[in-house]
C-alpha cells in the first residue's frame, strides 16, 4: 500500500468515526425484525423495516450518494461511474429477534470495554454502516470510479431473501458484489440450506403445555421453557447439566422447567449449547424414571427430538456429510412450540455441502419422522454456492486482506448464507475476525448481548476502502 493512500485512509477514518458509531446507533436504535403481514406499500417487511430502511438511505444521502428503493424491497445507493458496470456491496438492515437474556436494552447501542453491544452491531448494521462510508471515501475526495460503485441495503436477509429476488427481476447483474456478513479474508463457497418442520401425531390428555426455544430457525436457543401440567414434586433433579437446569413449581398441577444454554448462529454451532436440547434430554430421564409422566404421543415425539437433538452434524439423524471443498453438515434444532391443538412442533435448519442434497436429507428424515409418528413438512431447499477463488476480483480483496492485516489467509467456505449466493460473482468479505474471543458478557450475532470489537470494524473499514479503490482497476 502506498504510504501516502495508507495516510489518507486512516485520517479520513479518524475523521469520520464518531459518525460512523451514531449512525451505527441510529441503525440499531429501529427495531427492524422482517414481518410481512400485513404488507403494506413501500414497507414489504413491516414499517419497522421501512423505518430502518429509511434511516441507512438518509446515511448514504447525507454522505452524498444518490438514493433510491426498489419499492422497499432494497435500498439503492450509487456513486456514478465512468461505465454503467457495477462494482456493488449488499447488506442487510433487518435483524433476527432480539430474544431473551440480555443484560440491557438491545435496541439501544452501548460501547464497553472497546466493544459494541446492540442487536444488529455485527449482523448486520454495523457492517452495511462500513459500506456506505467505504463508498463515501471516494466521495470524499473527489474521486469518479470506473465502474459505478453501488450500496445495497436488504430487508429481508434474515427470512427468506425475497427482498433480492424481486431486486434481481428488475436490475441488472453487478458485475461484480461483496456482501460484509461473514469473516475474513474472502468467503466464496456456501453451504446448501435444508428448512424443516416436524409435527407430532394429535396429542390425547398431552402433558406438555407449552414449550419455547430460539426466537427464530437459524438461531441456536440460548434459553427454553418448558412448562408440564403436573406437579413439580413428581419430577426428579436433573442427572445431567444440573447448573443449567431449574425445575419450579406455580399453581397446583404445574411445573416449569428451564434451561441456560448457550446461543449461537444456526451455522456455527461450535461453543454452544442448546437450550432445547438439554431439555429434551432432562424429559427422556425423567421419562425412564417414570413412563406415564408423558401422553404415548409426546413420548413418540421425544424419540424423534432426541435424535434431531443428539448432536450437530447430523449423526444420529442419518443425515451427516462432509466433503473436500466444504466443511462438514450441520443441523440445529431451533424453534419448538405447542401448538392450538396440541400437537408438538420442532423446526430444524440444516446447512449442507456438495456431497449431499435437500432431496437426499428428506428422504433419510422422512421415514425417521414417520417411524415416530410425526410428518415433516419441507420448508426450504437451497443449493450450495461457489465462486472461483481464482477471479481477478476475489484475489484482490484476499491481496488487500492479507496485505493490511499481515496475514497469510485463503478463501474458505461456510455454512452460514449470505446474500453472495443470489448473484452471478459474489463472495462475502468480513468484517468478523477468525478466532476472535468474545467478553465473557457478550455475545455471538443471533444470540443475546451481542457484541463487535471496535477496533476490528476500523480496520474493516480501511480494508473496504482500498479494495474498493482497487477493484476499479480490475476487469470484471
Amino acid at each position: 500500500m502506498a504510504e501516502n493512500l495508507e495516510t489518507g485512509i486512516d485520517a479520513y477514518i479518524d475523521e469520520v468515526w464518531d459518525d460512523v458509531l451514531d449512525d451505527i446507533a441510529a441503525l440499531v436504535a429501529h427495531p427492524s425484525v422482517a414481518n410481512t403481514s400485513p404488507v403494506e406499500p413501500g414497507a414489504p417487511y413491516g414499517r419497522d423495516v421501512r423505518a430502518a430502511l429509511d434511516c441507512a438511505l438518509g446515511i448514504a444521502a447525507r454522505l452524498g450518494y444518490e438514493v433510491s428503493d426498489d419499492e422497499g424491497y432494497v435500498g439503492i445507493c450509487d456513486i456514478p461511474g465512468e461505465r454503467e458496470e457495477q462494482v456493488a456491496t449488499i447488506a442487510h438492515v433487518d435483524v433476527v429477534p432480539a430474544g431473551p437474556g440480555w443484560d440491557g436494552d438491545p435496541w439501544t447501542m452501548s460501547r464497553r470495554d472497546g466493544w459494541l453491544v446492540g442487536r444488529g452491531v455485527i449482523d448486520d448494521k454495523g457492517p452495511a454502516v462500513l459500506g456506505l462510508y467505504a463508498g463515501a471515501y471516494l466521495l470524499r475526495h473527489g474521486v469518479t470510479p470506473r465502474y459505478t460503485v453501488r450500496a445495497l441495503l436488504g430487508c429481508d436477509e434474515e427470512v427468506g431473501m425475497t427482498d433480492v429476488h424481486h431486486y434481481l427481476e428488475g436490475h441488472p447483474q453487478p458485475a461484480f458484489l461483496f456482501t460484509p456478513d461473514a469473516e475474513f479474508p474472502v468467503c466464496n463457497a456456501e453451504k446448501g440450506c435444508f428448512g424443516a418442520t416436524f409435527l407430532s401425531a394429535p396429542v390425547c390428555d398431552g402433558r406438555i403445555v407449552s414449550w419455547s426455544g430460539a426466537a427464530a430457525t437459524n438461531a441456536i436457543p440460548g434459553q427454553s421453557e418448558l412448562v408440564l401440567a403436573v406437579d413439580a414434586s413428581r419430577l426428579p433433579a436433573p442427572r445431567a447439566h444440573a447448573d443449567r437446569i431449574s425445575i419450579e413449581g406455580g399453581e397446583p398441577g404445574r411445573a416449569r422447567v428451564f434451561a441456560q444454554g448457550i446461543g449461537g448462529h444456526a451455522s456455527l454451532p461450535a461453543g454452544t449449547l442448546n437450550a432445547v436440547g438439554l431439555l429434551v434430554g432432562y424429559l427422556t430421564e425423567a421419562t425412564e424414571a417414570d413412563p406415564e409422566l408423558l401422553a404415548p404421543e409426546e413420548r413418540e415425539f421425544l424419540g424423534l427430538l432426541t435424535l434431531l437433538h443428539a448432536d450437530t452434524a447430523g449423526t444420529a439423524a442419518g443425515i451427516a456429510a462432509e466433503s473436500e471443498h466444504f466443511s462438514p453438515l450441520t443441523v440445529n434444532a431451533g424453534t419448538i412450540a405447542v401448538r392450538a391443538d396440541g400437537r408438538l412442533e420442532q423446526t430444524i435448519d440444516v446447512r449442507f455441502p456438495d456431497t449431499t442434497s435437500g432431496e437426499a436429507i428428506e428422504a433419510a428424515l422422512a421415514p425417521l419422522a414417520s417411524a415416530h409418528g410425526a410428518s415433516m413438512e419441507v420448508t426450504r431447499v437451497k443449493p450450495p454456492f461457489l465462486t472461483s477463488a481464482d477471479s481477478p476480483a476475489v484475489q484482490t480483496l484476499l491481496s488487500t486482506y492479507n496485505e493490511v492485516t499481515g496475514a497469510d489467509a485463503r478463501p474458505f467456505s461456510m455454512g452460514g448464507g449470505t446474500y453472495a449466493r443470489n448473484f452471478a460473482c459474489a463472495v462475502s468479505f468480513g468484517p468478523e475476525v477468525p478466532g476472535t474471543v468474545l467478553p465473557a458478557w457478550g455475545g455471538a450475532m443471533h444470540g443475546p448481548n451481542e457484541v463487535a470489537n471496535e477496533a476490528q470494524l476500523r480496520e474493516a473499514l480501511k480494508i473496504y476502502i482500498l479494495a474498493m479503490l482497487r477493484l476499479q482497476q480490475v476487469e470484471l
